[in-house]
């Protein structure tokens, strides 16, 4: 019996020891695992750009330049590949369906790569020169910055690379805001003229550019119930760029309980110009009317008509 105890006893404790063995194996994999990825990745937060949006007038014929400044907020040095994009980055149309603006080039970047020691900042000059005879004319662009990661830290891993974006707009020709404000519309204003069953889980529209250059469109929307006081909610504020389109999406926070709403959009455009548009929607819960009535008239046979429902039971079981 002893012997029997005593082999028990150290199988037990093979056992025990080839469990934590397994565990410990698992624990510094997944330690090792993830520090590899961390290692793969630069962070945004460890770089800083400005401007990040830089709304430029042209003249053409003649350069214009502005700095941009990048800082390594990072305790390690990070190398930064600059490329110039002249596609809607987040426009509504997809990239391959987009014609390229022309700025892209006109542009010159003083560096194309940059090595940003820790704690450090340098500056990139950004040169454009319009050709000669342009008319009124508007152009955009997107110079992105990408982190460089050495590839031999971890071999065969995979690599995350986040870039950042500044956004330049340049207008050749003077801004006339009333021609501006003509050549804005709005579509796919929703929910429009119908009736819904419950409340609108979100109200949408479009704003189209269709001058030759950009604006910053501010909207306003106020829902107005039949019965009740109205509500303006002043929405994100976005960049236009010529011959695009944006979407907004505004979701209610608060519930409806009313039947008929009027939704009034302003978009401001600049210069005191708005672009104005009109709805209105009804929330009637018909399906719930429905099932009503016709829970309605099954009570009301059965209580005061079951001869017939008996009938048409057994003409429907029956034939």
């Amino acid at each position: 019996m002893r012997i029997l105890k005593t082999r028990k006893i150290r199988s037990d404790k093979k056992y025990l020891l080839k469990t934590l063995f397994v565990l410990v194996f698992l624990l510094y994999s997944l330690l090792f695992n993830l520090k590899s990825a961390v290692a793969q990745t630069v962070p945004l937060q460890s770089l800083k750009v400005t401007p990040v949006i830089n709304d430029l007038q042209l003249t053409s014929g003649e350069p214009t330049t502005f700095p941009l400044t990048i800082q390594n907020l990072s305790g390690g040095p990070v190398g930064i590949h600059t490329t110039i994009s002249g596609y809607d980055q987040i426009g509504e149309v997809p990239i391959y369906e987009q014609k390229p603006s022309g700025m892209i080039n006109w542009t010159h970047l003083s560096k194309i790569d940059v090595l940003l020691p820790p704690h450090s900042s340098k500056t990139i000059t950004v040169t454009i020169t319009p050709p000669q005879h342009l008319g009124p004319s508007g152009y955009y662009e997107t110079i992105f910055l990408t982190p460089i990661v050495n590839q031999e830290i971890t071999p065969g891993s995979p690599i995350i690379l986040s870039r950042l974006g500044v956004l330049v707009l340049g207008t050749i020709g003077k801004l006339d805001y009333n021609d501006l404000a003509k050549k804005i519309t709005i579509s796919d204003f929703s929910p429009s003229h119908t009736i819904i069953d419950n409340s609108p889980k979100a109200i949408s529209f479009t704003v189209n550019n269709h001058y030759f250059t950009h604006f910053d469109a501010k909207p306003f929307l106020t829902i107005t119930p039949l019965f009740g006081k109205p509500q303006t909610t002043l929405l994100e504020d976005k960049h236009v760029l010529p011959g695009s389109a944006r979407i907004w999406e505004y979701q209610p926070t608060t519930k409806m309980p009313d039947v008929f709403y009027n939704l009034h959009l302003a978009v401001s455009v600049g210069g005191g110009k708005q672009v104005l548009a009109d709805t209105w929607f009804v929330v009637l819960p018909y399906k719930l009317i429905l099932y009503s009535i016709g829970i309605l008239v099954i009570l009301y046979l059965a209580l005061f008509k079951p001869r017939r429902i008996g009938r048409a039971i057994k003409i429907i079981f029956k034939g």
